[in-house]
């Protein structure tokens, strides 16, 4: 990235980002750099060409890519405002938080996707992952029923991280089920640039339990299944369904309204 030597009176350097620049991760950020090129200048044609997009939007783009033989997650965040492009330009942001929580989290064995590289482009900034082979989201799981034992290994298996993550100190921050994959035969966690620590049994994580919940009611998981998740989370905490059941409760009523006002009456409640 090129600086202007000569910033306005009173302000922050008035930054044009040129090409890639490297945020986190020199080595893989340095791969990146070098498969972009030139076309840092356009990221969004660039994964276009180059990636399996598994998701785009105004606001972010998502694709796999093969990275010198390794497959890997590349997730474009644009930026939104004149704000947040400022916080981009000075190595902040959620793609970085992102990041840097799932380099904290390394060491308590939740089980997510490592981080390779954040790297500064005109467009926003670029979160390279360690890609997943054959992963699907388990809304998309529950969908389809592409796994036999959805109900005795994947849910007890979302139960399981999720309560690592809690126990390690953390809240997700968006627990939906989009952002859990199965792979590996395990249940991964992606999407951190929400997640933050938080105290043990705190709301924040409440929060977590009760998107969850929200989510299954409104995929139509049946009740004997939720348990499963509930019982696998509650060995991992160590805490009783009905302490749990009460932290999360005021929380789930809250977002059930806010889903029924947006999008109407969805599912049968679990709880």
């Amino acid at each position: 990235m090129e600086l202007n030597r000569h910033p306005p009176a009173g302000g922050v350097r008035s930054r044009m980002v040129h090409k890639a620049r490297i945020i986190r991760g020199d080595s893989w950020g340095t791969r990146l750099q070098q498969a972009l090129g030139a076309s840092s200048l356009d990221v969004s044609s660039w994964m276009q060409q180059h990636t399996r997009l598994l998701k785009s939007d105004v606001h972010s783009r998502v694709g796999l890519l093969q990275l010198q033989h390794q497959s890997c997650y590349l997730k474009l965040y644009r930026h939104k405002s004149v704000l947040q492009q400022c916080l981009f330009r000075l190595g902040r942001g959620r793609p970085v938080r992102s990041f840097d929580v799932a380099r904290q989290l390394a060491s308590s064995a939740v089980p997510l996707p490592q981080p390779l590289a954040c790297l500064l482009v005109p467009e926003g900034m670029l979160l390279l992952t360690e890609g997943l082979c054959d992963a699907l989201n388990l809304s998309e799981l529950w969908r389809r029923q592409l796994v036999q034992g959805i109900d005795s290994q994947v849910l007890p298996c979302a139960g399981q991280t999720i309560a690592q993550l809690h126990s390690a100190g953390y809240a997700h921050g968006d627990c939906k089920w989009h952002n859990l994959l199965w792979a590996n035969d395990k249940v991964y966690l992606i999407d951190l640039d929400g997640a933050a620590p938080a105290p043990v049994g705190g709301a924040e994580q409440a929060r977590d339990l009760a998107r969850f919940t929200l989510n299954a009611e409104e995929l139509g998981v049946d009740a004997q299944l939720y348990e499963r998740f509930l019982a696998a989370y509650l060995q991992g905490v160590g805490e009783t369904r009905q302490v749990t059941i009460d932290r999360m409760m005021p929380i789930l009523h809250k977002l059930r309204r806010r889903h029924l006002n947006k999008y109407g009456e969805r599912g049968q409640h679990l709880l």
